[in-house]
């Protein structure tokens, strides 16, 4: 049997957060980038620390691919 892979549609957009690569400091897990990229900036306010890892999670199931569809 052949699989797909979809996003869940029962839960939520996918979430993430935003690591300082410097001092290790992250953002709270949110689901707005734009959250992360204020937490970012105002991190580099207070630090003037510049580099950043995103990282992000999403929900995921698998379902049958039907032959002929």
């Amino acid at each position: 049997m052949r699989w797909k892979v979809l996003p869940d549609p029962a839960r939520r957009p996918p979430i993430r957060y935003v690591q300082c690569k410097e001092c290790d400091a992250r953002s709270e897990v949110v689901v707005s980038q734009a959250e992360g990229d204020l937490w970012s900036m105002h991190h580099s306010g207070r630090t003037n620390h510049r580099q950043y890892r995103e990282f992000a999670a999403s929900d995921l199931v698998t379902e049958p691919v039907r032959e002929g569809a």
